[in-house]
């Protein structure tokens, strides 16, 4: 997921490793943060799939490492943002981080990708009303409670996308 943010950064405009880390903490960090540790070593792996390019540039007299998206990049990019968004039980990081970036997707394709998502975890929750259904009768109140939680969750992302997309 973190080469896809990186990708996604440099589709605005050029950026050293830290510049990322900085945006990154003002932007994408309340659903997915990385570390330097973690930056630095996708970015090499980014430059030798070919999707970024690094310059060096003395600024300030100090060299910066400074890296922009190629072509390969700018089409691999596209290709994942336009992918369907994966409904999973734990992928809250990764949808958020597609809509963090769908302005490079033409509105419909936008709204599609959204649809399917809506309709994905729709299913999940229809599961869990069929789980609850059948073991209501067997279960105790802290079991059953957690699939409330999950029927809530999922009713609240329903919402929260549904939302969204009205004002798409």
């Amino acid at each position: 997921m973190i080469e896809y943010i990186i990708l996604g950064f440099l589709m605005r405009q050029a950026m050293t490793g830290y510049d990322i880390k900085q945006y990154m903490g003002y932007s994408t960090a309340y659903f997915m943060d990385a570390s330097f540790g973690s930056i630095y070593p996708a970015l090499k792996r980014l430059t030798e799939k070919g999707l970024i390019s690094l310059s060096e540039v003395v600024e300030g007299g100090k060299l910066k490492k400074v890296y922009s998206i190629t072509n390969a990049g700018r089409e691999s990019f596209s290709k994942w943002l336009g992918s369907p968004i994966e409904a999973s039980k734990n992928n809250i990081s990764g949808s958020l981080t597609k809509i963090f970036f769908l302005s490079y997707l033409p509105k419909e394709q936008a709204a599609a990708l959204l649809h399917g998502y809506i309709r994905d975890i729709d299913e999940y929750r229809q599961g869990l009303t069929k789980l609850r259904e059948l073991v209501i009768l067997h279960a105790n109140g802290f079991e059953l409670s957690t699939l409330d939680f999950g029927l809530d969750y999922y009713t609240f992302i329903i919402d929260w996308y549904s939302r969204y997309l009205q004002n798409l």
